[in-house]
């Protein structure tokens, strides 16, 4: 599980992203909006954490600047009852809060639970004409079935959850090869190019593009 934690107080930060770090799931740091914000935009996090009395971060607008930065709809919660209204009540907002301060026990729980909701609705992926069914490892370009060996599969599931955003390098390497990836570059290559192939035929047109220096994106006129 890869973690955004938004807190401007650096032990409380400290001590949720050890908490994080000692159940094997990996943290990552903002102490302002605007960082936050640019790491949704460049990684995938599977919960994120923020203090919702961080200056420009309103739960409800916020939570909807997060959304629309990270291009998916991750699970948030929040730190400290600062609004009125149920957070459940906001299709865009928290769909968690706890106060501060708060008990370690009580956040991991509800980062599990978080998370199992989230898992809950997470075997089915669509991008546009791409349909994605991870229980049954089936991928569809419109009504046509593409069969993908399991690199590629992978790599088609980053970018589906990614969609529109982009992939680099790095987490497909982190992904496939667990940060480990061969010498030559080659190898990622070789499976971008034929799942290329294999997603526009098809298609017949263009489905991937390559951000050069970055990573890879689904074209938009896969939506």
């Amino acid at each position: 599980m890869h973690v955004l934690i938004i807190e401007d107080e650096i032990p409380l930060a400290t001590q949720i992203g050890d908490t994080i770090e000692a159940a094997g799931d990996e943290p990552d740091f903002a102490d302002e909006a605007a960082l936050a914000l640019r790491l949704c935009q460049m990684n995938r996090y599977d919960v994120i954490i923020f203090n919702s009395s961080l200056p420009r971060c309103g739960p409800i607008p916020f939570c909807q600047k997060l959304i629309a930065a990270a291009g998916r709809r991750t699970p948030i919660l929040a730190l400290g009852e600062t609004w009125d209204s149920q957070p459940e009540s906001h299709e865009d907002g928290p769909k968690a809060c706890l106060p501060r301060p708060v008990e370690m026990a009580e956040l991991r729980n509800t980062l599990k639970a978080l998370l199992a909701e989230r898992s809950d609705g997470m075997c089915q992926l669509v991008a546009g004409e791409l349909h994605m069914d991870l229980e049954h490892h089936s991928v569809y370009c419109g009504q046509v079935p593409v069969q993908l060996a399991p690199i590629s599969f992978r790599i088609l599931e980053l970018l589906i959850r990614a969609f529109p955003g982009v992939v680099t390098r790095a987490q497909i390497e982190k992904q496939i090869w667990d940060g480990n990836p061969p010498e030559s570059d080659a190898a990622l290559r070789g499976h971008i190019h034929r799942l290329r192939q294999l997603l526009e035929r098809p298609m017949a047109r263009k489905m991937i593009r390559t951000v050069h220096g970055v990573g890879y994106q689904l074209e938009e006129n896969a939506r």
